[in-house]
């Protein structure tokens, strides 16, 4: 059980920095469960499953909580049945698949068929391509900024180590 109640905080942590850095929040899955709360009606009605993860992200948070401030890691809090809902839901969040990236995904297309004429009182145009809309920093996925930082601190340290040498070679 110990072992279980480990990999379970570790991937908690990730999926709560993941929500934090998606949803430039500093709450993570609390600000996800308020987000999925606002929007309960609309989710509930279009999205498949959503109560079902609501329920078992909240409960998802209750064990974290239990873990963190309640009981050892020694108990049998957590199952496996547990741990593999909040793998399948960590993986959904990168996929754009958790709920609240299904309902955006449900709205953008019901406001964009709403938008567009109909096929009667459309104009006749050539054919052109149809870009998606640029994506704003809580949808794009969370990119590992820090090898970029590495391979720039790298060139620069070398930089800095030949033109020393280059100064003890004239002098």
């Amino acid at each position: 059980m110990r072992d279980l109640n480990i990999d379970f905080m570790d991937l908690y942590k990730r999926a709560d920095r993941f929500i934090k850095d998606a949803y430039s929040s500093s709450e993570g899955v609390s600000e996800y469960i308020r987000l999925m709360e606002a929007s309960f009606n609309r989710g509930s009605a279009n999205i498949r499953g959503w109560k079902s993860d609501y329920d078992n992200l909240k409960h998802i948070r209750w064990i974290r909580n239990q873990l963190a401030h309640e009981v050892s890691y020694d108990s049998d809090i957590c199952s496996e049945s547990d741990y593999e809902w909040l793998e399948d839901f960590y993986k959904r969040l990168f996929s754009s698949t958790d709920p609240l990236g299904e309902l955006r995904t449900f709205e953008h297309k019901v406001s964009y068929s709403r938008s567009k004429p109909s096929a009667a009182n459309r104009p006749q145009q050539s054919p052109r391509v149809v870009y998606p809309p640029p994506q704003t920093m809580q949808q794009r996925p969370n990119v590992n900024r820090s090898a970029g930082c590495l391979s720039t601190f790298i060139m620069m340290l070398i930089l800095s180590v030949s033109i020393i040498i280059s100064l003890f070679m004239f002098l």
